[in-house]
């Protein structure tokens, strides 16, 4: 019984604001808490045996810690695809979380209590009589919640509709548990999956056949940038003094599929939209990587963010996490100028149509202050914590800002690499963010917020074009043209149909009324 109240009131405060939140009435709230605490209470006294009770609790406990300490501190939710995102990332990464004050937390709520746990002393009954007991306190117990919810189930369930999965998802330990078991039920559901192939008549359209010279494309992944904190899209900090300065094309209104890089980037490049979008059917199918590489382009996958989730299987893939670089790989992770020389190298030897994708470290937190060189950053004080909810505000989004300005830094240089390659051949870059993020605002931070009820810092990422004078001869993109739709409402839906008409691509799979530069090019030259 101790167990079950102190799993409730030290490890779900922030289930408990919500679910206060939700409800419109006190009474209706008072039975509704009463009722959890009963629920918790049969489950305990229900699995009171012998060799089962305490390695149990101790596990609920320390289960329970862990996820309070980033629900309460992050407002994360841990539900299974965050679970996916956790089992993928980097140690670099992960040692980002596991800072002083989660370690603090987990000794003062995990290990202390469980260490109680363990030495108290238990005087069990044998087997027979313990799981009758048992069974009997547990009906009695769930008998008395449902007597307390029944009177007040019109509010209890109103209470739900308003955010269920965002209050019952903070509700430690079962959302964390049930996530994981999902988790593993997934992965073991798709190890034979096999992926069906799309775009089987997919070829390159007849204005690239004709070209004397490679095309090549220099798509690049965003990670955590949110469109809003571009002064290109009219942020009134200078974030981008050098795109400024190249006349690219930023599209301001532009929504992702997800919060998280595990639904967004997969989405983007399953030539799903986000209506039809579901983890099962991207992973069955193969992505806009296979398409191109189908049409006779070669593809390459370069990543410094914890994977392409699925989308590079079958294509050229290269990891650039973890380098052993001392000026650009500090505490584990790696910034992203880690791919220039490469790709400084990849295009002066191009021979062929070429799709080249940076999967970028970008504005990933906590710790923003990494992701730039100490030399660099244009807005001061910055945090330099890995628990942004540490520091002032003012030094969170100044960190942040500078990883976007960063980020600008870094694609003005992949535009220069192109045009320094110009002579061998024709080029473009494509840089979307996977989404956007939260610094603290609602008392979010970071991003992985239910699609729903997401704030807009979480899906409002950057869209950004560019492309040489030899590729806009070529192709006929009208770039005037393109400029007309800047203010226009696009999203992560576009993307892969864009890229399919950016690099000439005639395939059925193609739809024309999701490419955002269709409108902009010859009829004769469009997919």
């Amino acid at each position: 019984m101790a167990v079950a109240v102190y799993l409730l009131a030290a490890g779900n405060l922030t289930f408990w604001h919500k679910a206060w939140e939700g409800f419109a009435t006190g009474p209706a709230f008072a039975a509704f808490a009463v009722a959890t605490l009963a629920i918790f209470l049969a489950v305990t006294v229900g699995f009171a045996f012998r060799y089962v009770a305490k390695p149990l609790y101790v596990f609920a406990i320390l289960s329970t810690a862990a996820a309070s300490y980033f629900t309460d501190t992050f407002g994360t939710i841990i539900n299974a695809n965050m679970m996916e995102n956790v089992l993928a990332t980097d140690s670099g990464e992960a040692g980002e979380f596991f800072t002083v004050g989660f370690l603090v937390h987990m000794l003062v709520f995990g290990l202390l209590p469980s260490l109680l746990v363990l030495w108290a002393k238990v005087r069990h009954r044998p087997l027979r009589p313990a799981l009758g007991g048992n069974v009997l306190a547990a009906a009695a117990l769930l008998a008395v919640a449902t007597l307390l919810i029944w009177p007040n189930y019109a509010e209890v369930r109103a209470a739900m509709r308003r955010d269920f999965n965002a209050m019952l998802g903070t509700l430690n330990p079962s959302g964390p548990v049930s996530a994981a078991v999902r988790t593993a039920a997934a992965a073991i559901a798709r190890r034979n999956i096999v992926r069906e192939a799309v775009g089987l008549d997919a070829r390159k359209g007849a204005w690239i056949r004709a070209s004397r010279r490679p095309v090549v494309a220099v798509i690049v992944v965003g990670e955590s940038a949110r469109g809003m904190n571009f002064s290109l899209n009219g942020y009134g900090r200078d974030t981008n003094p050098e795109l400024a300065r190249l006349g690219v094309l930023s599209f301001r209104d532009v929504t992702s599929c997800g919060t998280e890089t595990n639904i967004s980037v997969r989405c983007m490049f399953s030539g799903l939209t986000r209506a039809t979008f579901s983890r099962e059917k991207a992973d069955r199918r193969e992505s806009l990587m296979d398409v191109l590489q189908r049409a006779g382009f070669d593809v390459v996958w370069w990543d410094n963010d914890g994977g392409s989730k699925g989308v590079a299987d079958g294509v050229g893939y290269r990891s650039y996490m973890m380098r052993n670089d001392p000026d650009l790989c500090l505490a584990g992770t790696c910034q992203d100028d880690i791919f220039l020389g490469d790709l400084d190298e990849k295009l002066a030897g191009i021979g062929r149509d070429s799709v080249i994708v940076l999967h970028q470290r970008g504005s990933h937190g906590p710790a923003y202050y990494l992701r730039y060189p100490d030399t660099f950053g244009p807005f001061r004080p910055d945090c330099r914590s890995y628990s942004p909810a540490d520091c002032p505000a003012e030094e969170v989004l100044n960190a942040y800002d500078n990883t976007i300005a960063y980020s600008d830094r870094f694609l003005a240089r992949v535009i220069g690499l192109i045009e320094k390659h110009a002579a061998r051949a024709d080029g473009a870059m494509f840089y979307v963010s996977d989404h956007g993020e939260s610094l603290g605002e609602g008392g979010l931070y970071m991003h992985g917020a239910r699609f729903e009820s997401a704030p807009r810092t979480q899906t409002n990422v950057p869209l950004i074009l560019w492309a040489s004078s030899g590729y806009r001869t070529l192709s006929g993109l009208d770039m005037g043209c393109a400029g007309g739709l800047l203010e226009r409402a696009y999203s992560h839906d576009n993307v892969y149909h864009t890229l399919l008409g950016m690099m000439g691509v005639e395939t059925s799979v193609y739809r024309r009324d999701l490419d955002i530069l269709a409108g902009c090019r010859p009829v004769s030259s469009a997919s």
